[in-house]
């Protein structure tokens, strides 16, 4: 491949990471052809790379020549330390959250300025489409789970959102660094969130912080349902006794792996 001049080679890791990186959740099965076109090299370099990356198993091919994501690849995310601990951690108590409330329950984190879903039950096969296969991203300030974790996060990444344009997805989304900035103090001083139609009109959310044993917020857990179930007085000390039930769980299952490695 001929390099423009002026242009820095791409390492064969960058190109590797840029075709892993063209699939999304709109975009699940590409041809070559669509991966050379989303990541900008040549049908050539796709061809040779992606005949490794399906060897290894980190991409499969369908019968009718299209590839996505390999099993093998899915197999390795899930060791990362913060999916695998909290979301085992946490799996018991969001099956009685969600037994208990009638709503779906989620269970997401921080990466950046967006939130990661790790965790979505529910028995409304529609609502993960918006709020729950796991690895789905949202801003932070849409969802009551990313506001949790915003509230909770360093300053100076509230203020760089807070700061920034905010995307509405509906009429009720917080578009206004103020009105923000004022909806995560009273975040923290109330020790939850709750949102209704902010993502998606018909519903909302409660959700509250799972801290680390340092105190430290990093995940939220919450309860997804129709309006007429968002009752605070109710479903809010529900989600943040959850909250605290996997927060505790993860510090016992941390401290029990620190005792084995020792």
């Amino acid at each position: 491949m001929t390099t423009p001049s002026g242009a820095p080679e791409r390492s064969v890791v960058d190109r590797t990471l840029s075709i892993l990186g063209v699939f999304d959740r709109d975009n699940r099965t590409l041809t070559l052809s669509d991966i050379s076109r989303r990541s900008g090299l040549p049908v050539a370099t796709v061809h040779r790379i992606v005949n490794k990356l399906h060897g290894w198993g980190a991409l499969e091919r369908g019968e009718e020549g299209g590839y996505s994501i390999g099993l093998r690849l899915w197999e390795t995310a899930t060791l990362a330390p913060r999916y695998s601990g909290l979301a085992e951690a946490a799996q018991s108590h969001l099956v009685e959250l969600h037994g208990q409330s009638g709503g779906a329950a989620v269970l997401a984190l921080r990466d950046g300025t967006e939130s990661v879903c790790l965790t979505f039950l529910s028995n409304e096969p529609c609502l993960a489409a918006h709020w729950g296969d796991p690895g789905c991203r949202l801003p932070l300030h849409v969802t009551a789970t990313g506001l949790v974790l915003l509230a909770n996060a360093e300053v100076g990444v509230q203020d760089d959102i807070c700061a920034s344009p905010l995307r509405a997805y509906t009429a009720a989304t917080i578009t206004n660094g103020t009105t923000l900035r004022n909806h995560l103090s009273k975040i923290r001083r109330e020790g939850y969130a709750m949102v209704c139609g902010t993502l998606r009109e018909g519903r909302g959310a409660i959700a509250a912080p799972v801290r680390n044993a340092r105190g430290t917020v990093v995940a939220s857990v919450g309860v997804v349902g129709p309006p007429n179930m968002l009752q605070a007085s109710r479903l809010a000390p529900m989600v943040m006794a959850t909250a605290e039930a996997v927060s505790q769980q993860d510090r016992t299952e941390g401290w029990r792996m620190a005792r084995v490695g020792a």
